[in-house]
């Protein structure tokens, strides 16, 4: 078959289901966004192994401004244009589609509809409600209206898709109560290339060059927005900056990583530092060069955002500290696999605290990162959950 696979983000595990696609037999084009510097992306420059799997980061011609309300909007739209531009000169029989702004999604599926193509939503976080969200901190006025424009649109998206992937029971839920036809909803949750992001030494180059193989290292690594309180890593940077007894290492972008590196001036680099995105080709030696890897996410934010770095974080092999509410599909994961601490987003004192407890006690934080690791090899098979989605693409 012929498989288009849009991802608005440029992630890992979706690249890695496009290549296990393509040994399968079918050919794949897979396309993101370039233009979206806010997020990290996955291996998308490997030189392809198969001339069926072409792999493309798409632009656009105006600048990308992730959190402008005036130009967002035109941005997703001009994005979905040349991402239907790029289905009508494929002419796949499937578009299976991640992480699409609404208004660039409406435009997909009709294109995927000119080609009389079956249409999968890939439900990777609850769009309307991230709008909400994200409008409420900006405009109140204007949540309820965009919040509203927005819910209606992804219904009707939703209705019109020929299946759709949720990637925890929450969104099941969300979806169901939608009213959307229950035949059509899939529960497969997100993953990480276990081959990809691999325990190693602390004592790696990345760690040498950076100062950290010899001192107890927190890191976090990813994706850093408002959403995700960064606050909680100001107040972690603080206690360090006192005691000097450990690092805390972010390398992020986004809103939050701003609004950390304005309020960190005074720190010191021994105690905090802020760094760009690692290439992830080497990201298995920078996260093996942390003792404790941190995830973050606003109580708010619980119910329609999961954040998908803490899986890397499990195939790395690392104990985790995540401030997150219980519900979360990521948090219930860290549980499950006793790979960590989970405290609540809304406590500073209980996250520096259960920071101090990953100093205190090794013993504890080595089971947690070979619990870890467990997890992943347990869960993360590709071959399997390749097998998942072809049940979808070939229905």
């Amino acid at each position: 078959m012929r498989i288009f696979v849009n991802e608005f983000c440029g992630h890992p595990f979706q690249i890695q289901l496009s290549r296990e696609l393509v040994i399968r037999g079918h050919e794949v084009e897979h396309v993101y966004f370039s233009g979206n510097t806010s997020t990290p992306k996955g291996a998308v420059e490997a030189a392809s192994t198969s001339n069926h799997l072409n792999i493309s980061g798409l632009n656009i011609k105006r600048a990308f401004e992730k959190h402008s309300i005036r130009s967002r909007r035109a941005s997703d739209i001009e994005y979905g244009m040349v991402v239907a531009d790029a289905v009508s000169k494929f002419k796949p029989d499937v578009v299976l589609s991640a992480n699409m702004p609404l208004d660039a999604q409406r435009i997909l599926l009709k294109a995927a509809r000119k080609q009389n193509a079956k249409f999968i939503y890939w439900l990777q976080d609850v769009y309307s409600m991230a709008v909400r969200f994200v409008l409420a901190r900006k405009q109140k006025f204007l949540a309820n209206i965009g919040g509203a424009y927005y819910e209606s649109l992804e219904k009707k998206l939703l209705r019109e898709s020929d299946s759709i992937v949720c990637i925890s029971d929450s969104f099941v839920d969300y979806v169901k109560n939608w009213g959307i036809e229950e035949s059509k909803i899939h529960l497969i949750e997100n993953w990480s290339p276990l081959d990809e992001i691999t325990p190693m030494s602390k004592d790696n180059p990345w760690a040498r060059e950076s100062g950290v193989a010899d001192k107890f290292c927190f890191m976090y690594s990813g994706t850093l927005g408002m959403k995700h309180r960064p606050e909680l890593l100001l107040h972690l940077a603080k206690h360090l900056n006192e005691t000097r007894e450990a690092i805390l290492i972010v390398n992020a972008a986004g809103a939050g990583a701003d609004w950390l590196r304005d309020q960190t001036k005074d720190l010191s680099p021994e105690a905090f530092r802020l760094q760009p995105f690692q290439p992830y080709e080497r990201l298995s030696e920078v996260m093996a060069a942390a003792d404790v890897l941190i995830a973050l996410l606003d109580s708010d934010a619980g119910s329609f955002a999961v954040p998908s770095k803490t899986l890397s974080y499990l195939c790395a092999g690392r104990a985790v500290l995540m401030a997150a509410p219980n519900v979360n599909q990521a948090a219930r994961v860290i549980r499950a696999a006793k790979a960590g601490l989970l405290v609540s987003p809304d406590s500073p004192e209980d996250f520096v605290a259960a920071a101090r407890e990953f100093i205190d006690k090794p013993d504890q934080r080595i089971a947690h990162a070979q619990q870890a690791r467990a997890y992943a090899e347990r869960n993360f098979n590709i071959r399997y959950i390749a097998d998942r989605f072809l049940n979808l693409i070939q229905a």
